[in-house]
């Protein structure tokens, strides 16, 4: 139960990273759209949360969520177009919307994050030198600030680390540390916490898995050994493509959620106009 809550949570969170739409050029603006701020920006999430801060499972895509929604209301709340994300704040119409998004994806990150000061405002750095200096800069930062700090507070005591003990008694076809280091369950507040599009975790709950004893688990037992097999009969092994060893690849903690966040950055998304 907690740890499809969890995988509910972290795929909300990408759901808005990956399907909110960065807001196309304003017919007023006159410029061409360059999403390349919101890629940068995307990258270096992920170098923050993956990289220094090594956090487990799909627990990263939260923070990416909490990225992409303060860029996103950053964007839209200068170019129009689009609904902001709950939100009705509008900038400056004339306010360069890429220096919006790098404000707010520095701001997030740095509330989150203070540890990796060093990195993000390198990142920083990089954003605002391919912005011209001036009142459409200064004017974009300033909103880009703003729409971080409101994401911020919107997702004040929304359960992020809260203490959640998982009690439940070994027991066939339950889940239990797993040799060899025995850990315990990663992230078990991910089951509680508020979610960013949905009104509840339980919305979309899959039904209880099959019994022990049904005919039903026997087969999806089978699949997944044949399938998940590092190593044994080459028949075995051929049964899983080249496509299905990726995604094992990618999902397995041995190669870590930054592999989860390399596929995240790796669309691009039309966006900010250049100003």
């Amino acid at each position: 139960m907690y740890l499809r809550r969890a995988l509910i949570v972290g795929l909300s969170a990408l759901t808005l990273g990956a399907a909110l739409p960065v807001s196309p050029l304003s017919p007023a603006s006159g410029a061409t759209p360059d999403a390349e701020v919101i890629t940068d920006w995307n990258r270096t999430a992920v170098e923050v949360v993956s990289v220094d801060a090594r956090r487990p499972t799909a627990e990263p895509f939260i923070w990416y969520g909490f990225v992409s929604a303060a860029m996103y209301n950053a964007v839209v709340g200068i170019e129009g177009r689009y609904t902001p994300y709950k939100w009705d704040v509008r900038g400056p119409r004339h306010a360069s919307s890429e220096a919006a998004a790098a404000a707010a994806a520095r701001r997030v990150l740095l509330t989150y994050f203070p540890d990796s000061r060093a990195r993000i405002d390198a990142a920083y750095s990089a954003s605002l030198a391919k912005i011209p200096d001036g009142r459409a800069a200064d004017e974009g930062v300033a909103f880009g600030e703003r729409a971080a700090e409101h994401l911020v507070e919107l997702r004040e005591g929304d359960g992020r680390d809260a203490t959640v003990t998982y009690d439940r008694a070994p027991a066939p076809g339950v889940w239990r540390p797993a040799p060899p280091g025995n850990r315990p369950f990663a992230n078990p507040w991910m089951a509680r916490l508020r979610p960013m599009l949905l009104d509840s975790p339980d919305r979309f709950m899959p039904g209880p898995p099959p019994e022990l004893t049904s005919e039903r688990y026997a087969r999806d037992f089978a699949e997944v050994k044949a399938m998940g097999a590092a190593s044994g009969r080459p028949s075995r092994r051929r049964r899983r493509c080249s496509s299905r060893t990726r995604c094992r690849s990618s999902c397995s903690p041995r190669t870590g959620s930054a592999s989860h966040g390399a596929a995240w950055t790796s669309s691009r998304r039309p966006g900010c106009s250049r100003r």
